[in-house]
């Protein structure tokens, strides 16, 4: 064996530095969140992502602004999930489109796609009838609900997911609304899974040499997401219910939660409650401190409860969010002050984590860089996402496609290609 000393520096391996997924080939059928933003996590990593759009349009959400932004031509819900892809469009519906998919498959690695159950088998693009064109093939099919019961057929749109599997009941007051994220967790959720599935799909074709099928649906991901609630509400006799303070988790004690101070807003994670109290000098709080009542008697732990957030609210009352902060932080209790966008992304830790990147049509704009660096590999060369059809001609040639060929398929009504001028 070598050592670092020994070895003549001619005689060192060449590092390769290319990312995980260099020469994977994608294609992506995915549309909205979940499916996109998978394979957008894909191209980050590598992967050539193209993705195949029906005629007429494609994605619809390229047309479904968030916050009524749409100064990039798409909307920036579109714009932030489809980076590091290019846009071919191809008729499912016209035998030569179908046909000219089929192409297309040979040559790939993995297919995702997120249409509702039965779709893909209409079409002509489910796994049982793709994977006998290519022998290593990864197929992953995203849904809402999975492919069996009552509500399979039903949207799978992140909000009704989240009021459907108990998640909104889990915070709030005692007779308040339910508490639904303002994010899109049950896509992004669901977006992670998806990414897992394909890569762990990769290493089994690759040792197999057997086409590879996953499903993951948005549902199983919200059911794994409450794994610790879920397990103890099962086996809970008498579970933890809603209180009259607003509450960030009925599963979680005082002092968990945000709290409205002299200036902005405190959120504080588990703590010990006597030592809480002594930091606050609060004879009330070490009083209910030291008297818990137990969960199984249900009235008397919802008013302990109460009275403990009661007291905080008076107390956080006396100094601001930032004050606290300061002063809690330093006795190693987990605090932290409540910032809005405009704070957070100001502040010099999120910096890191931020890119500036270039569209055709909107020009520069920052937005979040790739969630997963490799160390001592190089970085992906960002590229936007792509404009409707705009990579058709190119993408096909790629894949063997004559230039004849193409032009036969798009005056056929098979493929299309837009022209920007």
């Amino acid at each position: 064996m070598y050592s670092a000393s020994t070895r003549a520096p001619n005689d060192l391996p060449m590092l390769d530095r290319s990312l995980p997924l260099d020469g994977v080939i994608v294609l992506d059928l995915t549309l909205a969140l979940a499916g996109p933003l998978s394979t957008q996590r894909l191209g980050e990593m590598g992967a050539q992502v193209v993705k195949i759009e029906a005629p007429e349009g494609g994605d619809f959400s390229r047309y479904v602004p968030i916050g009524e932004l749409n100064s990039f031509g798409d909307s920036t819900a579109f714009v932030m999930m489809n980076r590091q892809k290019k846009s071919v469009s191809i008729n499912f519906k016209d035998p030569e489109g179908l046909k000219t998919f089929y192409r297309l498959v040979a040559k790939a690695d993995v297919i995702v796609q997120n249409f509702r159950p039965g779709v893909a088998e209409r079409l002509g693009v489910d796994f049982d009838t793709l994977k006998h064109l290519n022998s290593e093939l990864v197929y992953v099919s995203i849904s809402g609900y999975g492919t069996e019961g009552p509500m399979k057929g039903r949207p799978g749109q992140d909000l009704l997911l989240q009021s459907f599997c108990g998640l909104t009941m889990n915070g709030g007051s005692k007779g308040g609304n339910p508490q639904p994220s303002p994010v899109f967790m049950v896509d992004v959720t669901a977006s992670h899974l998806a990414t897992e599935a394909v890569l762990a799909g990769l290493l089994k074709a690759k040792k197999s040499g057997q086409p590879q099928f996953a499903q993951v649906s948005m549902l199983g991901g919200m059911m794994e997401m409450q794994l610790q609630e879920i397990s103890t509400y099962l086996a809970h006799e008498t579970p933890p219910e809603r209180t009259e303070f607003d509450s960030s988790s009925i599963w979680m004690g005082p002092p968990y939660g945000i709290h409205r101070t002299a200036d902005g807003f405190l959120a504080m994670a588990q703590c010990d409650l006597e030592e809480l109290a002594v930091y606050l000098e609060s004879a009330e709080l070490l009083k209910l401190a030291k008297n818990p009542k137990p969960v199984s008697d249900i009235e008397s732990h919802r008013l302990w409860r109460d009275a403990i957030y009661s007291e905080l609210e008076r107390v956080f009352a006396t100094r601001s969010a930032i004050e606290w902060d300061a002063y809690l932080s330093p006795k190693n209790v987990w605090c932290m002050v409540v910032q809005d966008y405009k704070t957070f992304l100001a502040h010099p830790q999120t910096q890191q984590y931020l890119c500036t990147m270039s569209h055709p049509v909107h020009g520069t704009y920052t937005t979040p860089k790739p969630a997963i660096q490799f160390n001592g590999l190089e970085e992906p060369q960002l590229t936007p996402a792509p404009l409707y059809a705009a990579d058709t001609r190119e993408v096909l040639q790629d894949f063997g496609f004559s230039s004849q060929e193409v032009t036969n398929l798009e005056e056929n009504g098979a493929v299309y290609q837009h022209i920007y001028s």
